[in-house]
């Protein structure tokens, strides 16, 4: 089976993500000096954390079982994902973790975070795309289209954030 791409590890990645995004989001949400960017990161949080009970619900986990690929297509997809989550997500979110703890930097914040969902959406794509079960696939798409709004969101909020510096920077 590809790594990371069964029912479980799915399950077991995105359960991960969630709680991750959650308490980074709700941290960069009391730390925010501006209303913008503190809205952002409590809608960010809301949606995280409605995420996270979607799969507490087991919906995706319990929708049945991967697709079968050739054994070269599982080795090319199992190293491409492993890469995506090992070097991308997972590193990403220890790094969430001790920016959490830092002095409070929005465009450090933001960056990181649009970091994350760049790698949850293509983390989410992939598992759909080897997917066989409808169900699961319609999980999916529901995660993968949600992420995306976040990326928009936060590059955004961004282009705000680096503009306003730009401009502060100029007077």
């Amino acid at each position: 089976m590809i790594g990371y791409l069964n029912e479980d590890e799915i399950y077991r990645v995105g359960i991960a993500i969630e709680e991750t995004g959650l308490d980074f989001y709700t941290k960069m949400a009391e730390k925010a000096d501006d209303a913008a960017t503190k809205r952002i990161f409590r809608r960010l949080a809301r949606d995280e954390k409605r995420h996270l009970a979607f799969f507490e619900t087991l919906e995706l986990k319990t929708t049945g079982g991967m697709g079968k690929q050739t054994a070269e297509q599982d080795a090319d997809t199992s190293a491409y994902v492993s890469s995506l989550v090992d070097g991308g997500i997972f590193r990403n979110i220890a790094r969430m973790a001790k920016l959490a703890k830092r002095k409070y930097n929005p465009e450090a914040a933001l960056e990181l975070a649009l970091a994350v969902e760049k790698d949850t959406v293509l983390y989410y794509t992939e598992a759909y795309r080897v997917n066989r079960n409808a169900g699961a696939k319609k999980a999916l798409q529901r995660l993968i289209d949600e992420e995306k709004t976040h990326v928009v969101q936060i590059t955004e909020r961004l282009d705000k954030v680096l503009k306003r510096k730009e401009n502060a920077r100029k007077k």
